[in-house]
């Protein structure tokens, strides 16, 4: 099993951890892939924001020139040692345990998440776009 699979097994187990996305709407429209592919990613996100302990949450255009646009963050609250965070910049990234560090990007994911769709929003809105935008345009 490749690490991508592992590690999305990891969200379907007995005890699953709990998994909050904040998705730019942009991505919803960016061509990264083929259409069809477009779709099939969009629609498997839609499961995904099925399950009980996910979910995945739309920062609309209406937001304007929001935080989440400085980079992309993953918030980690562990059960032994506290919380960790990665960010990514153009060099990769970092990883920090630093609680100032910890604690200015929590806020920055909760100003976020003020911001965003509600769950059902965001779901209704990437599967309109998946067929509206992406199976339409499918060979």
């Amino acid at each position: 099993m490749s690490n991508r699979l592992a590690r999305q097994a990891v969200l379907s187990r007995q005890e699953p951890p709990m998994l909050w996305v904040l998705l730019d709407e942009g991505v919803l429209y960016r061509p990264v892939a083929t259409p069809a592919v477009m779709h099939d990613q969009l629609v498997h996100l839609v499961e995904l924001a099925h399950l009980p302990n996910i979910t995945i949450q739309l920062v609309g255009y209406d937001a304007g020139g929001h935080s989440g646009l400085l980079g992309a963050f993953v918030l980690a609250d562990r059960s032994v040692g506290g919380s960790i965070v990665f960010i990514e910049d153009v060099t990769g990234g970092r990883v920090s345990e630093d609680a100032a560090t910890v604690a200015e990007v929590g806020l920055r994911f909760d100003a976020l998440r003020s911001e965003s769709l509600p769950k059902n929003g965001s779901r209704s809105m990437i599967e309109r776009v998946a067929k509206e935008r992406w199976k339409d345009q499918a060979p």
